[in-house]
């Protein structure tokens, strides 16, 4: 069953803002690159097997993101407090 977030996302009026935000947030509060695209890789294929083509699409958009496969401007960059705390910096992660 699909995450109550993605699902949320992926009827919001514009998916993919709605996802890039949920990938922005697990970056920042809750997890890492490599944990976050495991999120999204799970939900890519719960989303494959559900025959959900169009929603799937959102979800490698989104993908592309965090790996850095599009434009600079919309590249998802990690962030993380500098000095423990305040406020927040661009990662060194390569992204």
């Amino acid at each position: 069953m699909l995450d109550d977030v993605f699902e949320r996302a992926l009827r919001s009026a514009q998916p993919t803002l709605e996802l890039r935000a949920v990938a922005k947030e697990l970056l920042v509060r809750e997890q890492d690159r490599p944990a976050t695209m495991a999120t999204f890789e799970k939900a890519r294929q719960q989303l494959r097997e559900a025959g959900r083509e169009k929603d799937e699409d959102v979800v490698m958009e989104v993908m592309d993101f965090l790996a850095g496969w599009c434009s600079p401007h919309v590249k998802l960059v990690a962030e993380q407090p500098l000095n423990g705390g305040g406020a927040a910096a661009p990662s060194k992660l390569g992204g």
